[in-house]
């Protein structure tokens, strides 16, 4: 199997988001943060994708909290997305191209309100 750089750091993002935990979140985060600014915008929408399948927006109030380190980790990359002049195409993006995982249903409702 060969794989390249840019599909090994995607694939980094990936494990790191799905094992976020307590203990491990700043040191994941950081080492995200590396890939990101490494690989650029590709990386940048491939997290946001992570971290959108992570996500539970459903909306019934029982979460399990199981999500809670990614939920915080989505809230925190909004908040610096915003500043970045690429905003919309790279929000649009993670949303219009879901991974296989990701409740597309609820997001795109949650979008069209």
């Amino acid at each position: 199997m060969n794989l390249d750089s840019l599909s090994l750091a995607l694939s980094q993002i990936s494990y790191l988001v799905d094992n976020l935990t307590k203990k491990n979140y700043r040191a994941s985060q950081q080492e995200i943060q590396h890939i990101v600014n490494r690989h650029g915008p590709e990386a940048d929408r491939h997290l946001l994708r992570c971290l959108f399948s992570h996500v539970d927006f459903s909306g019934d109030g029982k979460s399990s909290g199981k999500d809670f380190h990614q939920t915080q980790f989505l809230i925190q990359e909004c908040a610096s997305l915003i500043t970045k002049p690429n905003f919309i195409s790279t929000l649009s993006y993670a949303i219009d191209n879901p991974l296989h995982y990701q409740k597309v249903s609820t997001i795109l409702s949650l979008v069209r309100l």
